[in-house]
């Protein structure tokens, strides 16, 4: 009798094991889930970015909006980018924007940012004199000659006072090379208009930097074609991690970057999967290699 009943225990536990039950998404250690896509999702223990940190700040209109919620690996991931950053060039912050509500879904001002796998950065920018202006409630736009041409202004908002400025090449190329060189994330897209992309890839050329790391630039820096430029801010959109499209993450839009991804970066589990999970993931992304 005992141990039929520790079979039926067993067979009950075997579908908790096989969707990772044990991992970051569910009982173990609390860590935060992806579910669904960028436009079509929500987020499950949200991590919340602290208002202030190391090389970065939200500022008071993002702050009282309340969407600073995001997975674990981008939360993280935008922490360690704005650290690095301010440790390169010391004296600018990086500006965070809208990321997900605290438990994902829709937005009244956004067509993505449901899953928690999308973040606003605020362009880093600098006066005439070239010294780093910290970021306001609100996001400036850049045109020709990379100066900012105007405030974006929300009906009812009252912005800060307004100093123009200049797009800062140099932190915001720093900015694009420490999250492409992130190992715990995936980039998807980084939207960005198509003259501020020229001149960030025209500085990495200039600096010489790894080919491989501007051909990976190239790839993710796109102005995307059914929305606004993206002329005012940086928007970052991570892969579902291994263990999170287990339990029903998806890569929603389009995916001709699908495969040229593993060629860059070879997806890793965030945490110890268990053993028949992590060889099913591991084939599974075998498969999609050799295609």
């Amino acid at each position: 009798m005992r141990s039929n009943s520790r079979r039926g225990l067993l067979l009950l536990a075997l579908p908790c094991l096989l969707l990772g039950c044990i991992g970051p998404g569910l009982l173990t250690d609390g860590g935060s889930v992806a579910m669904g896509s960028f436009n079509n999702g929500a987020l499950r223990r949200g991590r919340k970015l602290p208002e202030e940190g190391p090389g970065f700040v939200v500022p008071t209109l993002w702050r009282e909006r309340g969407a600073n919620y995001g997975t674990d690996e981008i939360v993280n991931a935008i922490m360690r980018a704005a650290k690095r950053v301010a440790k390169e060039y010391p004296g600018g912050t990086l500006g965070v924007a809208d990321i997900a509500m605290k438990g994902g879904g829709e937005s009244k001002l956004h067509r993505s940012h449901e899953n928690g796998h999308d973040a606003d950065l605020i362009y880093y920018a600098v006066d005439e004199e070239g010294q780093p202006i910290a970021p306001v409630s609100a996001m400036p736009r850049y045109g020709v000659g990379l100066r900012s041409l105007n405030v974006r202004a929300t009906p009812g908002v009252t912005f800060e006072s307004f100093t123009p400025r200049k797009f800062d090449v140099r932190r915001n190329w720093a900015l694009v090379r420490a999250l492409l060189e992130d190992p715990e994330i995936e980039i998807q897209f980084l939207f960005i208009h198509s003259r501020l992309r020229h001149a960030l890839l025209q500085h990495a050329k200039d600096r010489r930097e790894n080919g491989e790391l501007i051909e990976r630039a190239e790839a993710v820096l796109k102005q995307p074609g059914d929305t606004l430029p993206h002329d005012d801010h940086l928007h970052l959109r991570i892969y579902c991690s291994p263990s999170d499209r287990a339990l029903g993450c998806r890569d929603g839009g389009p995916l001709r970057w699908w495969r040229k991804r593993y060629k860059y970066m070879p997806p890793r589990p965030r945490y110890d999967s268990p053993p028949l999970l992590s060889s099913l993931v591991s084939s599974r992304n075998s498969v999609r290699t050799l295609r």
